[in-house]
C-alpha cells in the first residue's frame, strides 16, 4: 500500500466531496443550457430576475471546470489549498444564492418549497467543510506564517 508524506486528518479527506460538489456544478449548468426556458417555472424565476439563463449556465459551468483545475493541479502536481478554498468559497456563494433566490420565489408565490432549495442547502454545508479543509491545509503548511517573509 503506497504511503504519503501528507498526513490525514478528518479535515482534508474531503477531495471527493469537493470533486462531486464541482461536478454538480458542472451538471447543473448544463441543464439549465438546454432548449427550452427553465426560468419559466414559479421556483426559478426569481433567478431570471438576476441573470438569464445563459448567463446562470455558464457561470455553474465556469465556477465548476475552475474548481476541477485547482483540484488537479493540487492533486497531481502540487499542493494548493489556496485554489482549493476559492473554489469552495465561490461554490458555496453559488449555491447559497440559488437556495435563498429559489426560497424568495417560493415565498412570493405561495407555493411549496421546490426541492433544489433542499440540495442547495445541502451543498452549501458541504462547502463550508470543503472550505474548513482547505483552510486547515493552509494552516498545516505554514500559509498564515509570518515567518520568512
Amino acid at each position: 500500500m503506497p504511503t504519503s508524506n501528507v498526513g490525514m486528518t478528518s479535515l482534508n479527506k474531503t477531495r471527493s466531496t469537493e470533486w462531486l460538489l464541482a461536478c454538480c456544478a458542472i451538471a447543473w449548468g448544463c441543464a439549465i443550457l438546454q432548449p427550452g426556458e427553465l426560468f419559466e417555472i414559479s421556483s426559478d424565476q426569481m433567478l431570471g430576475l438576476i441573470m438569464r439563463e445563459t448567463t446562470w449556465g455558464a457561470l455553474a459551468i465556469l465556477i465548476g471546470c475552475l474548481r476541477c483545475l485547482g483540484l488537479a493541479v493540487n492533486g497531481w502536481w502540487r499542493r494548493s489549498p489556496i485554489l482549493r478554498a476559492l473554489g469552495s468559497y465561490a461554490s458555496g456563494f453559488f449555491w447559497l444564492s440559488l437556495c435563498i433566490l429559489q426560497f424568495a420565489a417560493a415565498r412570493k408565490s405561495g407555493l411549496g418549497l421546490p426541492p433544489g432549495v433542499y440540495f442547495y442547502i445541502v451543498f452549501f454545508g458541504f462547502e463550508g467543510w470543503c472550505l474548513a479543509a482547505a483552510g486547515y491545509d493552509m494552516q498545516k503548511a505554514g500559509a498564515f506564517s509570518m515567518r520568512g517573509r
